[in-house]
């Protein structure tokens, strides 16, 4: 797994990406975990994107940690949402009656469509 936080685009940045690769599991969780706290740390209204569209496998022990990154994220006005296709993670937060705790985009695009609507508003 890698996860890099990043700026996704040039001057002051809409949102802040974590992009997860590979396996999530209990043994990648500790570097995973480390990115997404530093990814939140860096904005007083956080606004993180995990990118999980390259993740191959992924446990429950990873549920937790996101649940606790957007938890925090809330709590400070921002949030945090997830860049995944269908399998795994789509799948594993549909049996997990997940889906409107942790949402969750297929694309950056679509990601990006949304928040348009949301952020012209202010």
């Amino acid at each position: 797994m890698v996860a890099v936080p990043r700026s996704d685009t040039p001057g002051p940045a809409r949102f802040r990406t974590v992009r997860a690769r590979g396996e999530l599991d209990i043994a990648t969780l500790p570097e995973l975990e480390t990115d997404l706290v530093r990814a939140l740390s860096d904005a007083a209204q956080p606004r993180v994107v995990l990118d999980m569209r390259d993740v191959t496998f992924l446990d429950c022990s990873v549920v937790r940690v996101l649940l606790r990154a957007r938890t925090a994220a809330l709590s400070r006005e921002g949030w945090l949402v997830l860049v995944c296709e269908q399998v795994p993670v789509g799948r594993l937060l549909r049996r997990l009656e997940l889906e409107h705790r942790l949402p969750h985009y297929p694309s950056l695009d679509a990601l990006d469509a949304a928040l348009v609507p949301a952020e012209d508003t202010n």
